[in-house]
Formats: structure tokens, C-alpha cells, sequence
């Protein structure tokens, strides 16, 4: 019998939860059928033409008002906070050749297999995401907004990664989001 190296954040709970003295044992979720019904709440969804803050069991409806949900707000956050990034994108692309020449031949009108430039805000996209230059400032500055969003909560490796390949594409981005996830 070996005993298992913990991670630091492993660690950290571990200490947290040596103070209570209570055992977590695993069960296999086709095993614990009687528990789940008994953890299912049939109150919590709501009927037909009720509102589901309404009917929520942890009451948001305090830090949520109908009034503050307005998408364009929203929007217009999100436009603000990328502005500036773009406009990074469009300056370092012509910096890196491999660029500069598909953006020149884009530009002459012809096409680039898997690359398109967008007319109105003149981002070079390859497939359908954005490409990124390889910048190592443009790409933290990325994964921090979609990291450490409090929409995304602490996402781990692969969802980091899953959100940031939803819009972005640059070389060598699995190996920079695995390293930027692995030393929080």
C-alpha cells in the first residue's frame, strides 16, 4: 500500500477538513438511486408562466432584479473590454511574416486556404477564430478574461481551453493554457 501525493490545493482541503470529523465514501451513481431521489427537489423547476427566480430555493431574486437583466448592457461590457485587444491583434500581425504575407495576399483579394480577413474590423481569422499573434502579453491577456471571468468560475485545463478555442486559434496555445492553468 503507497500513500498518495497530494496536490497543493488537495493539500489545503485536506487540512481544512481534518477539523470535522466526518468520513466521504464513493458510491457509484447507479448504486445511489435512493439518494438521489431523496436530494431531488420537485419544487425547485418552474411550472408553466412562472418565473424561475421566483421559484428559485436560494432566493436570487435579491441579487438579481428583473430591471438589471438588459442585454445591452452586457454588451456593451464586452465591447469595451476586448476594443483594446483587438486593436493589439491588427498592429502585431503585421510584425510576424507568416502573417504579413497572408494578410498581403487577403488583402490583394486572393484567397489563403483556412485564413479570412473580416472587412469591418480587419481581424485575421483562420478557420473560424481569431488568430492570434504570437504575442505572449495579447495571449495572457486573453486567458485571463476568459480564466478568471466570474462567469466561468476557475475553470480547469480543458474548459479553459474549450473557452478560449471558441473564439481564438494561435501555435502552441494547449501547451501556454497548460501551463497558465498549472501554476494557480
Amino acid at each position: 500500500m503507497s500513500s498518495k501525493v497530494l496536490t497543493c490545493r488537495q493539500a489545503w482541503f485536506s487540512e481544512i477538513l481534518s477539523e470535522f470529523h466526518f468520513s466521504i465514501t464513493y458510491c457509484p451513481g447507479h448504486l445511489a438511486t435512493l439518494l438521489d431521489s431523496l436530494s431531488r427537489w420537485d419544487n425547485v423547476y418552474p411550472e408553466r408562466g412562472e418565473d424561475f427566480i421566483s421559484k428559485n430555493p436560494m432566493n436570487l431574486q435579491k441579487l438579481i432584479k428583473k430591471d438589471e437583466v438588459q442585454p445591452s448592457r452586457f454588451f456593451a461590457v464586452k465591447v469595451e473590454c476586448w476594443s483594446n485587444l483587438i486593436e493589439s491583434f491588427q498592429k502585431k500581425l503585421w510584425q510576424y511574416s507568416q502573417y504579413r504575407s497572408i494578410l498581403q495576399e487577403l488583402g490583394k483579394g486572393r484567397s489563403v486556404q483556412d485564413y479570412s480577413l473580416d472587412s469591418s474590423s480587419q481581424l485575421l481569422f483562420f478557420k473560424d477564430w481569431v488568430v492570434v499573434p504570437n504575442d505572449p502579453t495579447i495571449q495572457l491577456s486573453i486567458l485571463q478574461k476568459r480564466h478568471d471571468s466570474p462567469l466561468a468560475g476557475l475553470p480547469g485545463q480543458e474548459k479553459t481551453l474549450k473557452l478560449v478555442k471558441q473564439d481564438f486559434h494561435w501555435s502552441g496555445m494547449t501547451q501556454f493554457i497548460k501551463d497558465f492553468v498549472s501554476s494557480f
